[in-house]
């Protein structure tokens, strides 16, 4: 298995479509940089010191870690949708198995050795976010404190790790563009069905409510993204997913710790199903 993960780890590193989000993620930051930067020259200096550093790192924290969650997926798609039809469309699978290796040790190192890389990557983009921060005038680490990013941080890894719990086994089912497809479609689901949540939540409409709730039990990226801005958040003693934009009011749609349960059982479950639908594949 521990071979597995190291190999998948070279061979993700090697691939073109990493590199290239490499250089995307830089223009990425400096984009990002230039927004802190425009923000931070634009502080009202007459208004209250505390009210001044909330609101402005509310819109720093949500504006960087919204972006770099969504470009943390991206990059998780883009390298996990193929990470086992490929292998079976080009016969490379068939080599590694003629070795002593279990069917199961194979799955779980291919999902272990892209983990791995995808967290390295989410650490130093977040991090990123963080130092970038400073080139305000206000500071994320002043304003939240190390303790309530660091468990931001680990929802901020708990999404591309349940993304790529689900591109794994579509990837053991269906063919690299196939589930590319449908990944990406899931997501799209997720993130409407997140607004449609909130937009219920703030209207008072039980309908929309629902319909999100539904999307989110489908496609519960999203939720784990506000878990992680509600857990910064909470530093400051209370959250909402708009309180950074100047906008208040309306109950909180803060994930239930139910839910973030629920998230864990998903993850497990699809790489459970891709083990179990690997076994039985013919690859032959």
């Amino acid at each position: 298995m521990l071979a597995i993960a190291l190999s998948t780890f070279k061979e993700i590193y090697r691939k073109k479509i990493f590199h290239f989000i490499g250089i995307l993620t830089i223009l990425y930051l400096i984009l990002l940089s230039i927004i802190f930067r425009y923000i931070g020259k634009n502080i009202n200096m007459n208004d209250s010191v505390i009210s001044m550093i909330s609101g402005f790192s509310s819109i720093i924290s949500i504006l960087g870690f919204y972006f770099s969650s969504m470009l943390v997926a991206f990059l998780t798609v883009m390298l996990s949708i193929g990470i086992v039809s490929s292998e079976i469309e080009s016969g490379t699978v068939l080599t590694i198995l003629t070795k002593p290796i279990k069917r199961s040790s194979y799955i779980i190192g291919k999902y272990f050795g892209t983990a791995v890389l995808i967290i390295l990557y989410s650490a130093i983009l977040f991090i990123a976010v963080i130092l970038l921060s400073t080139m305000t005038k206000i500071s994320i680490i002043e304003t939240f404190g190390i303790v309530a990013l660091a468990k931001g941080f680990l929802f901020f890894i708990l999404e591309p790790l349940t993304i790529l719990a689900l591109a794994l086994y579509g990837s053991t089912i269906f063919k690299t563009l196939n589930n590319g497809i449908l990944i990406i479609a899931i997501y799209i689901l997720g993130t409407i069905g997140g607004v449609i949540e909130q937009v219920g939540t703030f209207t008072s409409n039980s309908s929309l409510s629902t319909l999100g709730i539904i999307s989110s039990l489908i496609s519960p990226f999203e939720v784990v993204y506000r878990k992680m801005i509600s857990t910064i958040f909470t530093s400051l003693g209370a959250f909402s997913p708009l309180m950074g934009f100047g906008m208040t009011g309306g109950a909180s749609t803060t994930p239930s710790g139910w839910m973030i349960v629920y998230v864990f059982a998903y993850l497990i479950f699809f790489i459970l199903m891709s083990i179990m639908n690997f076994r039985k594949k013919d690859i032959g």
